[in-house]
C-alpha cells in the first residue's frame, strides 16, 4: 500500500469585497478535505491516543464517572454535569499522549487561517463548540473517516452535539464505512459504538445506520453496543476533525 496519498483541498467559495462587508467579516466555512477513501494506519503519536482511549474504556468498565472526573480536571475542577464531558475525554487522551495543542482562541490569534502549528495537532477544547471551529479554521475537516480522527455528531439543527474518537475504520464493498468509536460521557461513562456510516448519503441526517444483525460478532453490554447512541434521538455524522492528515510527508 502506498505510503503517500494525494489529497485535494477544494477552492473556497468566492465572495466579493462589498458582499463580505455588507454581511460580516466572518471567514466562509472551508470545504472538507478530500482524502483517500482507503483506511490508513495513523502515525505513532495518534495510535498512542487510541491506545490510551482503549485502556480507559477497559479500566472504567461502565462505571459512572460522576460530575467531576479525571477527564475534566485538565480544564478546571468545576461540576461539568453528567454526560457533558465528551470533548473533555478526547482532549484528555490527547494530553496524555503528548499531542501538541492549544485552545481555538489562541490558535486563531496566533496562526494563519488554513495552517496548523504542527503536522499532528489538536484543538484543546472542553466542548464540541470549543473544538470544532478551531479545526474548521485550520481547514482540517473531512467526510472520510480515518483512525484517530474525531467524529463530530449532530442532531437536527444542532451540528455540535457530541464528539468521540474514531478507533477503527473498515471500508466496505458498497463504499460505506464500519466505524468503531470510543466516546466519553455516554451514560456518564466511556463506551464503544460500532455502526455503519455512508459519506455519500444525500440526506446527511440519515448517514448512520445499524450494523445488520447477522454481521454482529460481539455481545452487547453496558460498555459496547451496535445500537443507536441514545434512544429517541437521530444523531448523524456532521464531519470528522483531523488531528493528522493522511499522506502528509512530514509525519
Amino acid at each position: 500500500m502506498k505510503k503517500s496519498f494525494a489529497f485535494l483541498l477544494s477552492a473556497l467559495l468566492l465572495f466579493s469585497a462589498p458582499a463580505l462587508a455588507a454581511k460580516s467579516k466572518a471567514t466562509p466555512t472551508p470545504p472538507p478535505l478530500e482524502i483517500t477513501a482507503e483506511p490508513q494506519e495513523p502515525p505513532e503519536q495518534i495510535q498512542r491516543v487510541l491506545d490510551i482511549a482503549w485502556q480507559e474504556w477497559e479500566t472504567v468498565n461502565g462505571k459512572d464517572q460522576g460530575v467531576k472526573n479525571k477527564y475534566t480536571t485538565w480544564f478546571n475542577n468545576y461540576n461539568w454535569g453528567k454526560n457533558s464531558w465528551c470533548a473533555g475525554f478526547v482532549t484528555w487522551c490527547m494530553l496524555e499522549a503528548g499531542i501538541p495543542q492549544m485552545p481555538q482562541e489562541d490558535l486563531m490569534k496566533n496562526t494563519e487561517e488554513g495552517t496548523a502549528p504542527e503536522p499532528i495537532f489538536h484543538v484543546k477544547g472542553s466542548a464540541p463548540k470549543k473544538m470544532a471551529p478551531g479545526y474548521l479554521y485550520m481547514h482540517r475537516t473531512s467526510h472520510i473517516p480515518q483512525k484517530g480522527f474525531i467524529v463530530l455528531y449532530g442532531e437536527k439543527s444542532n451540528r455540535y452535539i457530541h464528539v468521540g474518537l474514531v478507533y477503527n475504520v473498515e471500508l466496505q464493498a458498497d463504499g460505506t464505512y464500519r466505524l468503531t468509536c470510543i466516546e466519553g460521557a455516554m451514560k456518564n461513562t466511556v463506551r464503544m459504538f460500532v455502526y455503519d456510516y455512508d459519506p455519500n448519503k444525500e440526506n446527511i441526517q440519515k448517514n448512520i445506520s445499524l450494523v445488520p444483525k447477522e454481521e454482529r460478532t460481539e455481545e452487547e453490554s453496558k460498555i459496547f453496543t451496535y445500537g443507536n447512541h441514545k434512544k429517541g434521538t437521530s444523531w448523524y455524522v456532521n464531519c470528522f476533525l483531523m488531528p493528522w492528515i493522511p499522506g502528509d510527508e512530514s509525519l
